[in-house]
């Protein structure tokens, strides 16, 4: 059996750490200026477990990849929540909240999209309201 050569491997380690560093300053700035109002500098929880010393910041997402604030493309193997479902920006949804957006989003008052939403969630789920 071949043993592990502990020295080469934390060395290897320090390496790859030190290049995930040099290649992500941005990441790097934006998480230590989030600790200021972030606990551990990040929105979640969850997102504190990362594999080096700080998490990347995405700067936007299409499909099933994303770009972080460095510029560096990525495919999004965490696909979180709905992207998951439908991949990042699916067309059909950017333009049904395109549109939305330019009708209004915030009425404090009934509208037939509300109707629309209720008598399908009804169907849905059997329930009444």
């Amino acid at each position: 059996m071949t043993s592990i050569d502990r020295r080469r491997l934390a060395a290897a380690l320090r390496a790859e750490l030190a290049r995930f560093a040099a290649e992500h300053p941005r990441s790097r700035a934006l998480f230590e200026r989030a600790k200021a109002h972030l606990h551990d500098g990040v929105p979640m929880s969850w997102m504190v477990r990362w594999a080096g010393a700080f998490p990347l910041f995405v700067d936007r997402a299409k499909g099933a990849r994303f770009t972080d604030v460095d510029g560096l493309e990525y495919v999004d193997f965490c696909l979180g929540d709905t992207g998951a479902m439908t991949g990042h920006a699916p067309e059909a949804a950017l333009a049904a909240i395109k549109a939305q957006l330019d009708r209004g989003i915030t009425f404090m008052l009934p509208t037939e999209d509300a109707l629309a939403v209720s008598s399908e969630l009804a169907r849905r789920f059997g329930l009444p309201f």
